[in-house]
């Protein structure tokens, strides 16, 4: 009986320490024009909404926002991994730079080390699969307007209580290998190299 508590104790302890939760995290969404939106904070610098998009092959920022993140510090050159061809709807091909966010934040979900690509001819930013295949899930309630995001048991996500913080980084995070997705922007053919 000793030993069973004792047992019992240890594991409640090792539970309790495990620094990543396996709960699904709810996410309010917002709409823009009957597009489901959601804030994300980049770098932990800038929160602005990203439309929802599962069909974009990556998170896509517009120029405006690269500018700001390089403006107060938070994107430098060595976050810039590339540079590809893509394609439009339409057939216009576009030369567009490839980074590495080195944070996104969606709630108090955090992902980090998230590919990107810079359109300089979008207006609003998108959130696509560069940041959805770090979870296990990603479902819409169209009920309840909710983005739901259930992590893998691999730790590819932190999840953390909501908390804002605009303070820019004090040093770079370090850099790992990316796991996922495609380099081809949404409406875009993939004309990137890996």
């Amino acid at each position: 009986m000793r030993y069973r508590l004792l047992g019992l104790a240890v594991f409640i302890a090792i539970i309790c320490q495990l620094p990543i939760s396996l709960q699904a995290a709810e996410i309010p969404l917002g709409t823009s024009g009957g597009v489901f939106t959601v804030p994300v904070q980049i770098n932990r610098s800038v929160t602005i909404p990203f439309l929802v998009d599962s069909g974009a092959a990556v998170v896509v920022i517009p120029l405006s926002v690269l500018r700001e993140l390089v403006q107060n510090g938070t994107v430098t050159d060595t976050d810039v991994v590339g540079i590809g061809g893509a394609t439009t709807a339409d057939r216009s091909a576009y030369l567009m730079a490839k980074l590495r966010l080195r944070e996104l934040r969606i709630g108090g979900t955090i992902v980090r080390d998230v590919i990107a690509a810079v359109s300089p001819g979008l207006d609003e930013p998108l959130l696509g699969q560069s940041f959805f295949l770090r979870f296990a899930s990603v479902t819409i309630d169209n009920r309840r307007q909710a983005l739901i995001l259930t992590p893998d048991a691999a730790g590819t996500t932190t999840q953390f209580p909501a908390i804002v913080s605009r303070t820019p980084y004090s040093s770079s995070p370090a850099t790992g290998a990316y796991s996922g997705g495609g380099y081809g922007a949404p409406g875009y053919s993939p004309g990137y190299g890996r």
